[in-house]
């Protein structure tokens, strides 16, 4: 199911009117002459191509590890600068309530480590990176983006490359090559491009009992929650348009297609 942000057309129009008139006793002739200019906004359009955006975790045990794949194309005609990742759930069920395992949401997806987050794959031939350099729970990672809680994000900051965290607690899965590659930063129109993401997260296998030996992990028995990724486009920053090097014939600005198409 995909999931696209866009930043709908504007279009105006200005006509500038030109009146020519003669003099004396002569009969007045009119000339009008109308320029026009139509300033059209690009379209910011993120694919997110997937079978679905969403997450399911159910009759998983401790020691499980699983993938999950995300693969993010520009449909639009502006370069994509970054895709910001929150973290959401929904449709908890506390499984075994019943038997006096009583557990939160919360509390289950903290047992859920995100070991890798690789970002890259430049249009399938490599470039591939690791971002997550610690390990950080599904919570944290809630924690941070959807409720923006500052002592989850500074867990966070110290278990990613610093470049990929954004203030806002959301997390850049967009490829970042800076001086290796730098036109391929973002998702740019031109060189064409695409952007996979890779997550791995893991069912932490505690060994923990309790005081009748029992494990503590046992409570989670039966327990399901639904995660929710929701990914934010954003656009280069402005550029001051130079008509002859930035635009072509047409008028088209051809540069707004590419990374980095922006002031310093």
């Amino acid at each position: 199911m995909g999931t696209k942000k866009k930043l709908g057309l504007g279009v105006a129009s200005a006509a500038l009117g030109l009146a020519l008139v003669g003099g004396g006793t002569w009969a007045a002739f009119n000339d009008i002459e109308t320029t026009q200019a139509t300033y059209a906004a690009g379209t910011l359009d993120l694919n997110a191509k997937d079978t679905s955006a969403r997450v399911n975790l159910s009759n998983l045990k401790p020691g499980d590890k699983f993938t999950k794949d995300f693969e993010f194309k520009n449909d639009g005609s502006l370069a994509i600068k970054e895709v910001l990742m929150q973290v959401g759930y929904s449709n908890f069920v506390d499984g075994n309530a019943k038997n006096g395992g009583k557990s939160t949401a919360e509390d289950f997806l903290k047992q859920f480590k995100v070991s890798v987050l690789t970002v890259g794959v430049e249009g399938g031939n490599g470039y591939p990176k690791n971002i997550i350099l610690d390990e950080a729970n599904l919570y944290d990672l809630y924690n941070m983006s959807a409720k923006k809680d500052k002592s989850a994000y500074e867990k966070v900051k110290k278990a990613i490359e610093p470049d990929f965290l954004h203030d806002n607690g959301k997390i850049n899965v967009a490829t970042i090559n800076g001086k290796t590659a730098p036109e391929y930063d973002g998702i740019p129109k031109d060189p064409y491009d695409f952007d996979k993401v890779q997550l791995v997260i893991e069912f932490v296998n505690d060994k923990t009992t309790d005081a009748s030996g029992r494990m503590v992990q046992n409570k989670y028995q039966g327990d399901s929650v639904q995660l929710d990724f929701s990914f934010e486009a954003t656009q280069w920053n402005g550029l001051t348009i130079d008509g002859k090097k930035h635009a072509d014939e047409k008028g088209y600005v051809k540069e707004n297609e590419r990374a980095h198409s922006e002031d310093k």
